[in-house]
């Protein structure tokens, strides 16, 4: 996991960060691949404004939180993104064919992580 942090009319906050990357522990649980996450921190009339953007090999995710504080926006910003990324993490466990998705693959991993390459019986057209 990488994190990035963008501090726009805002003085960079060590102690900001620490908590911004303390509750990304909350989306590790949905990493399958190896994730960079950007914060853009701002404010604006007196809001403080968060937006993050999660890449992760194809999948991208996006979300941000406008409040009076700082701390704040950051759990809102992450909740947002834990909704996003289950609701993925669900629909892909949900897959017409679950055996030929991603989680399917991994489910099929032995314990020693080795491919199980059993061929798999296919359609017949017609």
């Amino acid at each position: 996991m990488r994190v990035d942090f963008t501090f726009k009319h805002v003085d960079t906050s060590e102690s900001l960060m620490n908590y911004a990357i303390e509750r990304c522990e909350k989306i590790l649980k949905f990493e399958l691949n190896p994730m960079d996450i950007h914060f853009i921190v701002s404010m604006v009339k007196h809001e403080c404004t968060v937006d993050v953007h999660v890449e992760e090999g194809r999948r991208k995710f996006k979300a941000s939180a406008t409040c009076d504080d700082f701390y704040r926006a950051v759990e809102m910003v992450t909740n947002k993104l834990v909704r996003q990324m289950s609701k993925d993490k669900r629909r892909l466990r949900a897959h017409k064919n679950p055996e030929r998705s991603h989680y399917g693959q991994i489910a099929r991993l032995t314990p020693t992580l080795e491919s199980d390459f059993t061929t798999r019986p296919l359609r017949k057209a017609g």
